[in-house]
């Protein structure tokens, strides 16, 4: 998935010096905004452009690889606002939706349809022109150009643009660079829990867009009330560019947003704000039969799965699929960004899984113009459970969602007849009622599987005393002669 970075037409070898001046260049981006690189040039900013294709493979490797996305943070209007990016797709036959994934090319053939996604999380300007490519004589795509405030100008070679010193080194040329001290950007993605208010360790990845290393941080997480929840000191060596996971101690969570934050860096305040929000999601319930869609991308013999229990042992898995014949790394064929169905029975027991995803080459699920990732469904396939897209991201070898999502510990075609049955009250602080038209039998299990209570011939009317148990949520198993059906109860 492959993985050398080439040019899309033909390699271009030492600098290519242009004395003239970048030649005029102003177009409204795919969000409606005016970028005129004179303007930027006039403000003293270095212009860093690049003008790629969506159809060309180094083109992606080159987008996926975040050098601008990098060198934007650092130096562009986030950090010490000196550089310019901007992405210009300079291709005249491909269309504009191509940027977004969709449709293909026009006149070529055959067609050439876009990679992926180039917009998704990009956060410089992008353009679609058909011009720029004769005003600057361009040969080849990708083509980099770093321009001058005094509006000279150079195409950095490709062979440079795997490395971004090399690039800083260029922009240089036109006045050192500044950058920002202390500086930092904070991801985080939705915590899942299997069960609300219960104990969970929260985690967040911070990447370093500063020019000084980072060897201390404070990081908070705080509730929608803005109270501070959680705390964690960090100490660490993090260079610039490279990027560490904080992970908190375990706190009990109530479902909702929460954010977290960098209260400072090396015991100062940061360069910018850094913050994310993110949720405390309970895990979806199913019952233990259920339908796994895999969204496979265009190098389907890398693809496969896993779903794994609350002891990390394997339950499900599929794949790899069939290869491809489109190049040496089995690209394309019928399984290629396709759908892949499987109908899996997990083990009869109430239970908390997570779903791995697996690259065999090592630089996750990314190419191709369709959605990838998997999605799991209740056993008819009409509610989804679980749902993973990775769009863009390399995840490399492996990616695990962890609380992906629970069972009851039934298979989803037994019958529940809710009006011949129900519990009262709900929660409780120990004493159940049963209002029942049939005697039946009750087993309440813990979330581990344990079951700690059962009762025989119950009867409409009748009480049970759960009193002895902790406080927290249980799984009821009842049943009679016509009636079986899982309740949750709360014992408060």
């Amino acid at each position: 998935m492959k993985k050398t970075l080439l040019l899309g037409l033909m390699l271009l070898g030492a600098y290519s010096a242009k004395a003239q001046q970048f030649p005029t260049f102003e177009a409204e981006d795919i969000n409606g905004n005016m970028h005129s690189v004179q303007d930027y040039l006039a403000e003293g900013k270095t212009v860093l452009l690049d003008i790629s294709a969506t159809w060309c493979a180094p083109c992606w490797n080159f987008h996926n690889a975040h050098t601008l996305e990098k060198i934007y943070e650092t130096y562009g209007p986030g950090g010490s606002d000196e550089v310019v990016v901007i992405f210009v797709e300079g291709d005249p036959w491909t269309p504009a939706n191509n940027l977004y994934g969709e449709g293909t090319s026009i006149n070529y053939s055959p067609p050439r349809p876009p990679i992926g996604d180039w917009t998704e999380g990009v956060p410089y300007p992008i353009i679609n022109d058909d011009n720029l490519i004769n005003a600057v004589g361009l040969t080849g795509f990708p083509s980099l150009y770093r321009i001058c405030p005094d509006g000279t100008y150079v195409q950095i070679p490709n062979s440079q643009m795997g490395n971004i010193q090399n690039i800083i080194n260029s922009m240089n040329v036109c006045g050192t660079l500044t950058g920002a001290s202390n500086h930092a950007k904070i991801e985080s993605e939705d915590l899942r829990v299997c069960v609300a208010n219960s104990n969970a360790a929260a985690s967040a990845s911070f990447t370093n867009y500063g020019t000084n290393a980072i060897t201390s941080a404070t990081f908070n997480i705080k509730n929608s009330s803005n109270e501070v929840v959680a705390t964690k000191e960090y100490t660490g060596n993090v260079a610039t560019y490279a990027s560490a996971t904080v992970t908190f101690d375990d706190a009990a969570y109530a479902t909702g947003e929460y954010t977290v934050e960098i209260a400072s860096i090396n015991g100062a305040a940061p360069y910018s704000a850094a913050n994310n929000n993110f949720n405390i999601v309970e895990a979806n319930e199913t019952s233990i039969n259920a339908v796994v869609k895999v969204y496979t991308d265009n190098y389907p013999s890398e693809v496969s799965w896993a779903i794994k229990d609350s002891n990390g042992t394997t339950v499900a898995n599929g794949g790899p699929y069939q290869p491809g014949d489109e190049d040496e790394y089995g690209a394309g064929g019928p399984d290629a960004n396709t759908t892949k169905t499987h109908y899996v029975v997990l083990p009869e027991a109430i239970d908390c899984y997570s779903v791995v995803m697996y690259d065999g080459f090592g630089d996750g699920w990314i190419y191709g113009s369709t959605q990838h990732g998997i999605e799991i469904f209740s056993h008819d396939g009409t509610v989804s459970i679980f749902q993973k897209i990775v769009g863009s991201l390399n995840f490399g070898d492996e990616l695990t969602t962890e609380s992906a999502f629970k069972t009851n510990g039934i298979l989803g075609n037994e019958t529940f007849e809710t009006a011949k049955f129900s519990i009262y009250p709900n929660p409780t602080n120990g004493i159940l009622n049963f209002a029942t038209q049939e005697a039946v039998n009750v087993s309440i299990v813990d979330l581990t599987g344990k079951v700690v209570f059962t009762a025989s011939n119950i009867n409409n009317g009748d009480s049970v005393n759960l009193s002895s148990l902790q406080a927290g949520m249980y799984i009821a198993k009842i049943k009679g002669t016509s009636t079986e059906r899982i309740e949750k109860v709360v014992i408060k």
